[in-house]
């Protein structure tokens, strides 16, 4: 393994210390990260030079070679955001130092504190098989072999340039696991089945075969989504000693990028006409729910679907951009809340309603998650009248996870 850079090892160091300032990190984890050399695995990293609603794009890829570049590029790598390492699908052996305008970024790393969350919510150990599904830039393949043990790994992805890549800088790591290019949806069951398996990309159900790949006393997650970015779940699967499944449905405030061929719903053709046209006002009883009230937002985009949040808006503003209407909520003069609406669907209706369902079921943020042998899925808050449920899409859509991407 080629020589630690001091600078490095010591930013490494001071991430994994945020990390747990903010958290509880699992002590398997915490040696795993703090070992981790972001150096080798990131010889090179994009930086955005435009604001992320600015477009065209403007990426300068930072070169850690390079005496200019290396102080920035430290920080990149260790300040906990996700690193961006391709753009539109390049190889990333033939890359060159300087700025690249349009096009897209096309891989790039989970943050970290999403990845410690899902690993420790995984449980890994040292000698369990472990099925990387999408493993694009490899921090949580690296992170797995660690603990696991490298003969232990597959990592999957659907992008050759990137298991190439892949393959040399975790060789330089030391580690060797297998290492295959293919189909995310239909995972590896060449080296099943899996005690533990992780998807980097989210879908709108879990596919069946991945279920059948998992082991007895196995731990699948993943990442749900809807055509809205806006309210991500996280499907936790599990086979237990006898064979049985159980799943669990839960409310979270991040999660991965859409597979290939799920498009994501955006708000950026409406915000101009959102600031310019009035809408129509009525006062609401209903303040505005909490960012942080995960399961009524999740529960929102199943029972009320086709909705994104403008999360950069200085007031809570819902869109459904597929009927061309909004509703923006402020604060009242004199106190309480006003709505102002536009277009022909009744949004912030449907959110009371929601939210009262929501408040009725007892408020939750976790749902059962029941699948059939044949791949339909139902998502539940308990039994009774009150109860809230729905159904995911049957069968789980058939493709190639996509590189999670940005920009154009």
């Amino acid at each position: 393994m080629p020589a630690d850079k001091p600078q490095a090892a010591a930013a490494c160091q001071k991430m994994v210390a945020r990390l747990e300032a903010d958290r509880p990190v699992a002590p398997v984890i915490r040696e795993a990260l703090l070992s981790l050399r972001m150096d080798l695995l990131f010889p090179r990293a994009y930086v955005r030079r435009v604001a992320d609603d600015v477009e065209p794009g403007v990426w300068q890829l930072l070169d850690g070679s390079h005496p200019e570049d290396v102080d920035e590029w430290i920080k990149v790598l260790h300040n906990g955001d996700s690193v961006r390492i391709q753009h539109n699908g390049e190889r990333l052996d033939h890359q060159r130092r300087g700025t690249v305008t349009g096009g897209r970024i096309t891989s790039m790393s989970s943050t970290m504190s999403m990845t410690a969350d899902m690993l420790a919510e995984l449980r890994l150990e040292h000698g369990l098989s472990y099925l990387d599904l999408g493993s694009g830039s490899g921090v949580t393949g690296a992170v797995a072999c660690g603990i696991c043990g490298t003969d232990r790994v597959t990592l999957l992805d659907r992008d050759p340039n990137l298991t190439d890549a892949l393959r040399e800088r975790l060789a330089l790591l030391g580690y060797r696991p297998h290492i295959v290019t293919g189909d995310g949806y239909g995972g590896y069951p060449a080296d099943g089945p899996y005690e533990r398996m992780l998807s980097g990309f989210a879908v709108e159900s879990v596919p069946i075969s991945w279920v059948d790949q998992l082991a007895r006393g196995g731990r699948l997650l993943t990442t749900t989504t809807t055509r809205s970015p806006s309210w991500p779940g996280r499907a936790i699967v599990k086979r237990t000693s006898s064979g049985r499944i159980e799943g669990t449905l839960r409310a979270v405030g991040s999660g991965h990028r859409p597979a290939y061929g799920l498009e994501w719903l955006s708000v950026l053709a409406h915000r101009e006409r959102i600031a310019a046209e009035p809408g129509q006002c009525r006062s609401t009883s209903l303040a505005p729910p909490e960012k942080t009230a995960h399961g009524m937002w999740l529960t929102l985009d199943y029972l009320a679907p086709g909705l994104v949040r403008d999360y950069k808006a200085e007031h809570l503003t819902l869109v459904a951009p597929g009927e061309d209407s909004w509703v923006v909520v402020r604060p009242a003069v004199g106190g309480g809340w006003r709505t102002e609406s536009v277009g022909e669907r009744p949004i912030w209706d449907q959110v009371e309603d929601v939210h009262a369902r929501w408040v009725a079921a007892g408020k939750p943020s976790s749902y059962r998650l029941d699948i059939a042998a044949d791949g339909t899925q139902h998502v539940s808050s308990g039994t009774g009248r009150a109860a809230l449920e729905w159904a995911l899409p049957h069968p789980a859509q058939a493709g190639i996870p996509a590189p999670a991407g940005e920009g154009a």
